[in-house]
């Protein structure tokens, strides 16, 4: 009786009362919304949120107007900015591995949460859009992230407080649906308050596990850095106070309590999502065996070392039946780990052939330039002023080349060990940077945004 009570709670605080606990400032807005016209409102606000960096507009009901002025208004103290711009350092060096692991650990992880991953069945936006629903979380993080992401005039903290309003209408949806699934009350309330911070803490508690897979651990202060930024973040979006956590380790305890609440559920919805997932990595031109054996090292975890069977077995273990494979002796686990670093030795070699193939693809085209113009920049390049600079996709590509052949050779070596392995794993991260960054947005006239300071630091320009 005492274990599950302790399972069940956290600082006092009863999470399956929380899950019936949503986010009453957003909520309230978008009620005044609709309760100042239609359905229609709530449409062209979303439409006009997804399309426009700026949402503060006295057009708005002024319900809605004073809850975003007055998250604008919120002082960050000099101790937060510090930690803030520590933070962006930290972007600046790691993001790229940031976003290989929200692709490949933060998300499969948490969709087996199967009561907030109903949310995401039931708008079907990652079902049946799932690149647009990844690209824009991805966005999110770039908008965050940025450099003095919380000023009231920049990105960063309007891209979260739309995402929070964004949350507010799909809930408000969700519950008010006359068609279709009905919302099961027994999940709680949708988005609500423990679903909520522990999705804010995934950007922060399964980063530092991720960099530690990619063996790159982040440093105390790093962590505590970039974990106070994140919480913040989590504040801006929603997250009630008694649920911010004061350091790390409050927040793991807090987490894992979270997760053995909610991935305790037979997972259904989650597996969906997941295969979505999976298949959006081809926009990157990762082989499907690939993407599965990245996971597979990726969602490695002892408090749920079944989450990769767990969550992609159901699509997947028919057909790579050696992926799922569960060796009982010493002598078997060896003999299958070394398989299992062939099939990644091997579909490697067959990526690093097709992004070889599809790299011109990524490559900006130069503007022509005139006879003057060409001689300047052939005296500059004999004077070693200026360099020919690769691009990140290009650099990344000469990293997987390093890592399947012999130093200085086109001679592929014989097989991978961890090491080679968990490199290639990070490489790959700034090819799909690469590639990200020029992503078109459909009904925007521009890519996928990264600021200009970045894509320079970055060599994506």
């Amino acid at each position: 009786m005492g274990k599950k009570a302790q399972q069940l709670s956290w600082n006092g605080i009863d999470l399956d009362s929380l899950r019936q606990v949503m986010d009453k400032p957003a909520d309230d807005a978008v009620s005044a919304l609709l309760e100042s016209g239609s359905m229609d409102h709530l449409r062209t606000l979303l439409i006009e949120m997804a399309q426009n960096d700026s949402i503060v507009s006295d057009q708005l009901p002024k319900p809605m107007y004073d809850f975003i002025k007055g998250e604008l208004a919120y002082t960050f103290s000099p101790e937060d900015i510090e930690f803030f711009n520590q933070t962006h350092e930290i972007w600046k060096e790691k993001g790229m591995k940031f976003i290989f692991i929200l692709m490949f650990r933060s998300l499969p992880y948490t969709y087996m949460a199967e009561k907030p991953a109903n949310v995401l069945k039931m708008t079907k936006l990652l079902i049946e859009q799932p690149e647009r629903r990844i690209f824009e979380t991805a966005q999110f993080v770039f908008d965050v992230m940025d450099k003095n992401w919380w000023e009231p005039d920049k990105r960063g903290i309007l891209t979260a407080l739309k995402v929070r309003i964004m949350h507010a209408a799909m809930r408000h949806i969700i519950l008010d649906n006359k068609k279709g699934e009905k919302w099961n009350e027994a999940w709680g309330k949708p988005i609500n308050q423990e679903d909520i911070v522990a999705t804010n803490q995934v950007f922060s508690l399964e980063f530092f596990k991720g960099m530690a897979l990619l063996g790159d651990t982040l440093t105390q202060q790093e962590q505590q850095a970039w974990f106070h930024t994140w919480k913040t973040i989590g504040r801006i979006m929603g997250v009630q106070d008694d649920l911010i956590c004061k350091d790390i380790n409050e927040a793991w305890t807090l987490q894992h309590t979270v997760y053995s609440h909610l991935f305790k559920d037979k997972t259904e919805a989650g597996i969906p999502l997941t295969k979505a997932l999976v298949q959006t990595m081809e926009h990157f031109h990762l082989p499907l065996e690939l993407t599965l054996l990245i996971m597979k090292r990726m969602l490695a975890d002892d408090q749920f070392p079944d989450c990769f069977d767990r969550m992609l077995g159901p699509s997947y273990r028919e057909l790579y039946p050696d992926f799922f494979a569960k060796p009982e002796t010493p002598d078997e686990k060896e003999k299958h780990e070394k398989l299992l670093r062939t099939h990644f030795h091997d579909h490697l070699k067959k990526y690093y052939v097709t992004i070889l193939d599809k790299k011109t693809d990524y490559q900006k085209v130069k503007p022509k330039q005139g006879i003057f113009e060409r001689i300047i920049v052939w005296v500059m390049k004999m004077i070693r002023r200026i360099e020919d600079r690769k691009l990140l996709i290009d650099l990344h590509i000469d990293i997987l080349h390093g890592i399947l052949h012999h130093d200085g050779t086109h001679d592929l070596i014989d097989e991978l060990d961890e090491k080679l392995i968990v490199d290639s794993m990070s490489a790959l991260g700034g090819i799909m940077i690469g590639i990200l960054s020029l992503h078109f947005r459909e009904g925007k006239q521009s890519g996928f945004r990264i600021p200009a300071d970045l894509k320079e630091y970055w060599s994506l320009t």
